[in-house]
């Protein structure tokens, strides 16, 4: 399950979606197999929350809709990362999903 760093801890993918800024909306892909592209076909993802997991489109046409949790060993509550943090911290997420 791909993953970033953030702070010093490893906050686990469990959304790949993004928002297409030309059409405003949102695709996710849920599966390895499952590719969506959005109305336009600006913008899609593929691969869900699987490692080598992708996003395709130019990145000026597109904002993040991913979403990454924390879930420290002895607490049954997750911890959000943000999405602000994402957008500011990990604008290219190709680079750094692992």
């Amino acid at each position: 399950m791909p993953s970033i760093i953030y702070g010093g801890v490893a906050y686990q993918q469990c959304r790949h979606a993004i928002y297409c800024k030309k059409c405003k909306e949102t695709v996710e892909s849920k599966s390895i197999h499952d590719m969506k592209w959005c109305s336009c076909q600006s913008v899609g993802v593929d691969g869900g929350i699987e490692d080598g997991n992708r996003i395709l489109g130019s990145p000026q046409d597109m904002e993040t809709r991913c979403m990454y949790y924390y879930q420290p060993a002895n607490k049954a509550k997750k911890i959000w990362l943000i999405q602000d943090v994402i957008e500011n911290n990990f604008a290219d997420l190709r680079n750094t999903l692992k």
